[in-house]
């Protein structure tokens, strides 16, 4: 049976849960998009080509599996499948349409959970508009990072702070607790359970630095409170010393998670938006030591890459957008700092940050296209990550940057191969 297992942000990609966009994305008007959490409406199409590229990509270098076909293998059994609708059936106005729905076949209720359920024509909601739902679109569904995060084989699930998103880490977590090829040992944080005004987390802000140390943001998705039961849950759950570095981000739209300023590329690298992680004014960066059973012990540290560098990590920055204040801003919100490394040194982004795509060109990253790896694509013949010692793929984003998240964003990795 294969197990859950992420120590580390670069440890070679063996298996990662991907949702590929559909009709979900396109369920909402201009007024709509700030309070679905989108930058800018997107159109199905363009999304598309540009995530089929990432998705052939990661194709080539691990397992990759669909959210919605997970979701109804785990939903399969009847018994399965009532605890799973009864559980929604607390968020949702379901429970008078529970027959209907134990009618249907696993794969019908994925896609209606993913894609929506319209109300009932003759209910009064379905009178009163023709765009209401018993279980609304789920157009963030593609940013699978943030509904849960896999920390060694425990699953972390969300808890998210918009109830726009409530339903996605109700979905993965039982992915993760009644799956059998996803099993987790254990949830260091129960999320849909857990979720009040202070309590919130999502995966975007956790980042896996090693198998005794996070890196966390407080953000306006992630509260203080949340981080501090993360590391204690963790501390209790491994039997074992646990650092985390809880890092304040400012609470805007740019910077929702620390994956948007701080992405690890290699073992003595890291991709950085300047301001906030190296600049005179950087955030704010507290470290909890925990022990099993005990309150963490919170120091405060310098910076990120300092308090690393005290833990023995050493991180060489490069800086997202290069070295233009000008071009660190812009290509920051295209989410030039949130990569997603496949293996040490390796790493895939959107190539519309061409400034960032050069620092790190001059950090020794090699930079070709995905479809240079892609067969019948027109790319280079017999090309090999293998080939190169540092390498960045780019693959066309620009539409998908404007939902709002990165590569990192839209991938969901549950095994990788631990690091020497």
């Amino acid at each position: 049976m294969p197990g859950l297992n992420v120590t580390s942000e670069i440890g070679v990609l063996k298996r990662v849960v991907l949702h590929s966009p559909g009709p979900e994305v396109e369920a909402m008007t201009p007024k709509e998009a700030e309070a679905d959490l989108y930058n800018d409406i997107i159109p199905l199409a363009a999304v598309r080509a540009e995530y089929d590229t990432l998705k052939a990509f990661l194709g080539t270098v691990a397992k990759t599996y669909e959210l919605g076909e997970l979701l109804a293998q785990a939903i399969s059994a009847t018994g399965n499948k009532f605890e799973f609708l009864t559980t929604l059936g607390q968020l949702c106005p379901i429970k008078n349409r529970m027959d209907e729905l134990m009618a249907m076949d696993p794969r019908q209720i994925a896609q209606a959970v993913i894609q929506g359920l319209p109300s009932l024509p003759d209910s009064l909601s379905g009178m009163l508009s023709q765009r209401s739902f018993s279980m609304r679109p789920q157009p963030n569904a593609y940013f699978m990072r943030d509904s849960a995060a896999i920390f060694r084989d425990y699953a972390i699930s969300g808890a998210t702070a918009f109830d726009v998103r409530l339903i996605e880490p109700i979905v993965t977590r039982f992915i993760f607790t009644h799956h059998s090829d996803f099993l987790a040992q254990g949830l260091l944080l129960d999320g849909p359970r857990e979720r009040n005004r202070f309590i919130t987390i999502e995966g975007g802000d956790i980042i896996v630095i090693g198998p005794r140390v996070l890196a966390i943001g407080i953000s306006e998705r992630s509260s203080p409170e949340a981080v501090e039961r993360l590391a204690v849950n963790a501390g209790k759950a491994f039997g074992e010393p646990m650092t985390v570095f809880a890092v304040l981000l400012p609470k805007e739209r740019a910077t929702i998670h620390l994956d948007m300023v701080f992405t690890v590329i290699d073992r003595d690298a890291a991709l950085v938006y300047g301001p906030v992680v190296t600049g005179p004014r950087r955030a704010r960066v507290l470290r909890l030591d925990t022990r099993r059973g005990g309150s963490p012990k919170i120091t405060e540290e310098e910076g990120l890459l300092q308090g690393l560098w005290g833990a023995g990590i050493d991180l060489e920055p490069v800086a997202c957008g290069g070295g233009d204040p000008l071009f660190q801003e812009r290509e920051q919100w295209w989410s030039g700092a949130n990569s997603f490394a496949f293996a040490p040194g390796k790493i895939v982004m959107y190539n519309c940050n061409v400034h960032t795509l050069e620092a790190l060109s001059r950090a020794g990253f090699e930079v070709k296209d995905a479809e240079d790896f892609l067969p019948g694509s027109g790319g280079i013949s017999g090309a090999s990550v293998a080939d190169y010692h540092r390498l960045v793929v780019g693959f066309e984003g620009i539409e998908l940057a404007r939902g709002g998240g990165g590569a990192r964003c839209m991938t969901l990795p549950v095994e990788r191969e631990d690091l020497d």
